[in-house]
C-alpha cells in the first residue's frame, strides 16, 4: 500500500493500492478502523457474487464511505449498498455512503473522493482515504498522480469548471 501523506480536507493519511483483479480485495486489510473507499474498475466482466464477497469484507473491516468509477460502477455501487442492507432483519451500526461515477473523467471521481466524501459519525483520528485501482496501470497511474499533489488536482478541476 502506498501512502500519499495526508488529504488536506479532513486530514486523514491518504493511500492508494493497485491489484490485478477484483478477488484480490477479498484479503486486503485497510489501513485504519474507519475507510473512505475509491474503487476504479472495469467490473462488467466481474460475477456478482465476487463483488459481495469483496463488499461483505471491506465493510466488517472498517469501510464507511465506497465511491465506484469505472465501466459497471453503479452495479458495484448498488451490490455494496445491498450487502451493507443485508436481508433487514438487523440495524448496521453505521450508515454507508457511496456514490458512482460513471459518466464522468476518473480525474473528477478522484477529486469527488478526496474533497467531498466525508465520513459521517466517526472519529476523524481513525479515518484514512484509500483509492485502489484494478487490473489497469493507465488508471493506477492517473491515481498515483492525482494523490501525489492533492491541492494541484482540486485547482485544475476549480479552474476546469
Amino acid at each position: 500500500m502506498n501512502q500519499h501523506g495526508i488529504n488536506p480536507i479532513p486530514e486523514c493519511p491518504l493511500y492508494s493500492e493497485f491489484v490485478t483483479d477484483f478477488s484480490a480485495l477479498e484479503h486486503m486489510s485497510l489501513p485504519s478502523s474507519h475507510t473512505v473507499l475509491l474503487l476504479v474498475a472495469d467490473a462488467s466482466g466481474v460475477r456478482t457474487d465476487v463483488i459481495a464477497r469483496v463488499a461483505d469484507r471491506l465493510l466488517a473491516a472498517g469501510l464507511i464511505w465506497v465511491c465506484v468509477w469505472g465501466p459497471d460502477c453503479e452495479r458495484v455501487h448498488d451490490i455494496f449498498d445491498e450487502v451493507y442492507a443485508g436481508d433487514g432483519s438487523a440495524q448496521p451500526a453505521f450508515t454507508l455512503m457511496g456514490t458512482w461515477h460513471d459518466d464522468e473523467p476518473l480525474e473528477e471521481a478522484i477529486w469527488f473522493f478526496i474533497d467531498c466524501a466525508f465520513p459521517l459519525g466517526t472519529e476523524i483520528e481513525t479515518t484514512s482515504y484509500l483509492a485502489i485501482t484494478i487490473g489497469d496501470a493507465d488508471w493506477a497511474a492517473t491515481v498515483q498522480h492525482a494523490l501525489s499533489d492533492p491541492t494541484a488536482l482540486k485547482a485544475r478541476m476549480e479552474a476546469s469548471r
